[in-house]
């Protein structure tokens, strides 16, 4: 037995060993695209600010956004608060945003790109960088370009409209950029793509219009399997806040494209802006700094542009119709009240306060139902004021004085519980809710429902503990009540609004205090000033056990040390003094103080027709301590006081309506609240 010697190009194995090679071959210029490390492109398309009268008109973001096949939707939300496109550009860079009147100074300085061979350096990045010190918070800018390593790169167009402002999310701490390239409009996908052979990540500056959809498709055909695509509207130069269309490709990995959304927002099909630097990092196997607060980017359900379109222009209304619907509602009373006063005398003056406040008081319940209506702005004025008043003359109708208020009361608080437990849907939509696009919060409770809320619940208390007087069944009903709405408000997964604790905490121990037989001993005092801390402790355990992740969680309950906690309370406080310091709020605020003492003053007088009535007065007494512990737990401070005063004059005019007051003026002996 031998062996035959075998050479290359002799006997059978010459087809064999031919196959093989062109397979080696081929395996070795597949393997650097296969194993290679992940990459990402982050993608800027402007929409042209300024253009002449004959031109065409543009295609918006979103339409675009919708042509591209097979990539999820949605929009990011820019920035926390008053929108500049520096600001929003500055977050995105750093993974974490505050207000911007945090900052001071509160301007944001101007950046300027220059180009020095092939690096890239922004004129005022020192600037930018010391506004960043003095907020009570961990923002470092330029902190997702110093953590990728290797740099990142961007590519843009020269003499773009806005000056690539695009590259600031390209920048390390220093404010400068590894690797610029600056061309023609119609080649910046294939620089880009160059760029990307050295670099993990490269920010692009897209054109305008057609020319940009051909290089975007670009971007799209060269990714690779294993390469990140986002592609977000660019920042426009307005005023207002902005949510910017925003598509993914290669988020979904093993799954279909859908709506992005992010633990950030919960909400679906929005985002945030600091959100896309630990999104990138995420893809690219790179740790996320603990400064960077944004949370990653995730995809659930189908995309949907349509539904982008309705929520943003529900949302783009919000704001501008919040206090045009109140006067409306005033408006309306005022002028009932005119004609009230000429038809009746003081009959119907007593009606038309009866009636009227029952209205303000319906009014938070309406606004659900507008919100789900979503009508035009027209119509919502006058749904507002018609249905409110309606239900509040109806009220009045058929519920006897002091009674009115358990009704509007009640169903306002369930029916804000009930859309919390189903994820705030209508809530954020609605006129008296957060707005989304402010980024201050996208889903649960703002801090106007934070004061208003609590307020509403004491009332429903003050009417359904009527007959209880004080009494130990009566103290249990009220705290059991507070501790249900407080734990739906302050809940992770439901009102998220850490300081709702400690508000409701605060006004509903005041309550039971009051509600207790006996004396006020010291002990008593004692217990109700420990129940607000108390009530952060419950909530603090509510979150870790069932998973909360609510700010309270990420913020506070998470964090490594107590620098950082201390951070968060520092800057609670400096945006709630900025809050009371801001326009008109320094006058609010007081004429809202004077209210309070004036009707602590004459509170003997001014309810007398209430004749000592034991829960209403707790309930009054319980909501002043609601308002006043949230204007010192809340980053809104001055908030909270005008809008808990608010609700409780409103209160007050109800009882001032009392019917036996249009007959004599003086309340006739035997006709006992507490007997009616």
């Amino acid at each position: 037995m031998y062996f035959r010697e075998v050479t290359p190009g002799h006997g059978p194995f010459r087809p064999l060993l031919v196959l093989l090679a062109v397979l080696v071959a081929a395996l070795a210029a597949a393997a650097p695209a296969a194993a290679g490390p992940p990459r990402a492109v982050i993608a800027f398309f402007p929409l042209a600010e300024d253009l002449p009268e004959d031109a065409p008109p543009q295609v918006p973001i979103l339409d675009r956004f919708e042509a591209v096949p097979d990539v999820s939707l949605g929009l990011t939300g820019a920035t926390q608060g008053r929108y500049t496109v520096t600001q929003a550009l500055l977050d995105m860079s750093q993974g974490t945003r505050t207000s911007a009147g945090a900052y001071d100074p509160e301007r944001v300085p101007e950046l300027e790109l220059a180009v020095f061979g092939r690096e890239g350096i922004h004129a005022g990045w020192l600037d930018a960088r010391a506004r960043a010190e003095t907020a009570p918070a961990d923002v470092v800018p330029g902190l997702l370009g110093q953590t990728v390593p290797g740099g990142v790169a961007y590519a843009g167009v020269r003499d773009a409209e806005n000056e690539n402002a695009e590259a600031i999310v390209a920048a390390d701490r220093r404010g400068r950029i590894q690797d610029v390239s600056l061309g023609r409009s119609d080649d910046v996908a294939a620089r880009a793509l160059r760029l990307l052979r050295d670099h993990r990540l490269v920010v692009v500056g897209l054109p305008g219009g057609f020319e940009g959809d051909a290089q975007m498709r670009r971007l799209r055909a060269a990714r690779g399997q294993r390469d990140l695509l986002l592609v977000l509207q660019t920042p426009p130069g307005r005023r207002a806040p902005q949510l910017l269309p925003t598509i993914a490709d290669g988020l979904a990995r093993g799954g279909d494209p859908g709506m992005l959304t992010s633990r950030t927002t919960r909400l679906e099909g929005v985002v945030a802006g600091i959100d896309v630097a630990p999104t990138v990092l995420h893809h690219l196997g790179v740790g996320i700094p603990d400064e960077m607060t944004g949370q990653r980017i995730t995809v659930q359900g189908s995309p949907d542009a349509e539904a982008l379109r309705d929520l943003e222009s529900r949302l783009r209304v919000v704001g501008p119709r919040r206090f045009p619907a109140l006067q409306t509602l005033l408006a309306v009373w005022l002028v009932t009240m005119l004609v009230a006063s000429l038809i009746a005398d003081r009959r119907g003056t007593r009606w038309a306060m009866r009636a009227g406040a029952l209205a303000l008081l319906w009014m938070p319940a309406v606004l659900l139902l507008t919100a789900a209506l979503r009508p035009s702005r027209t119509l919502e004025l006058a749904l507002v004021a018609g249905v409110s008043f309606l239900a509040g003359a109806l009220t009045d109708r058929f519920v006897r004085w002091p009674r009115g208020p358990l009704v509007p009361c009640a169903v306002s608080v369930l029916a804000y519980v009930a859309d919390l437990a189903r994820g705030s849907d209508l809530i954020i939509r609605s006129l008296l809710g957060p707005n989304p696009r402010f980024g201050s919060r996208y889903y649960g409770i703002g801090n106007e429902l934070e004061a208003t809320l609590p307020v509403l619940l004491l009332l429903a208390l003050a009417v359904g503990l009527m007959a209880l007087g004080r009494s130990r069944r009566a103290a249990v009903i009220a705290g059991v009540c507070g501790g249900l709405l407080g734990a739906a408000i302050g809940w992770g997964r439901m009102g998220a609004d850490v300081g709702g604790a400690p508000t409701i905490g605060a006004g509903v121990a005041v309550t039971v205090l009051l509600l207790l037989p006996g004396e006020l001993t010291r002990r008593r005092v004692l217990v109700a000033l420990a129940i607000p801390a108390l009530a952060l402790a419950a909530l603090a355990v509510l979150d870790l056990v069932t998973g909360g992740d609510g700010h309270f969680t990420r913020t506070v309950l998470e964090a490594d040390d107590e620098g950082a906690i201390w951070d968060s309370v520092s800057r609670r406080y400096g945006l709630a003094w900025d809050q009371l310091m801001r326009g008109l709020m320094p006058l609010a605020a007081a004429v809202a103080l004077l209210a309070i003492s004036w009707a602590v003053k004459y509170r003997e007088r001014l309810y007398a027709p209430l004749e000592g009535s034991a829960s209403w007065r707790a309930a009054l007494v319980g909501g002043l301590a609601a308002g006043l512990a949230g204007t010192l737990f809340n980053d809104s401070g001055p908030v909270l006081l005008i809008f808990s005063t608010a609700v409780l004059a409103v209160a007050t005019i109800y009882v001032r309506g009392d019917p036996r007051l249009a007959q004599s003026g003086l309340l006739g002996p035997g006709s006992g609240a507490e007997a009616r």
